[in-house]
């Protein structure tokens, strides 16, 4: 089961794909103030890996995927094959890459960046950072009281 901090990357991660323009149509757990998104189905397996979300462009054509990370979750050998897993989806008619999102905490962002390098996707132009202050995120909630 998701801790309540994945979940609660994951719902940023849902905000900034739709500011993107892109419907959400799957998600993986339940999250905090997720509303009518906690109805949506599960995301399909893809080579054996369920992503936590999945949007649809409806001007383009293409899907997106987005993983939450904690950061305990960051540098492991799971999260490097989901990394090179989603980031190789290419759509079928223009082989454009799929775009991925990723969420994590801010105080997260080295470790990302030596795992991005590490799977040779650090500055990929269709991997979106999103580099969440640690204060939204309940991670760290006890130290804000």
């Amino acid at each position: 089961m998701p801790s309540s901090t994945h979940q609660s990357l994951l719902l940023w991660t849902f905000r900034k794909m739709m500011v993107d323009g892109f419907l959400m149509v799957a998600r993986d757990g339940s999250m905090p103030q997720g509303g009518a998104w906690n109805k949506l189905a599960s995301p399909p397996v893809l080579m054996g890996l369920r992503p936590d979300a999945c949007g649809f462009d409806p001007a383009t054509g293409h899907f997106a995927f987005g993983e939450a990370k904690t950061s305990q979750d960051i540098d492991t050998v799971h999260t490097r094959r989901q990394l090179r897993v989603f980031a190789q989806l290419v759509h079928r008619l223009d082989r454009a890459a799929c775009r991925l999102y990723l969420a994590i905490p801010r105080s997260a962002v080295n470790i990302l960046d030596r795992v991005l390098g590490e799977t040779g996707l650090l500055g990929a132009p269709h991997v979106v950072r999103l580099h969440i202050p640690d204060c939204f995120v309940e991670e760290n909630s006890d130290e804000l009281v």
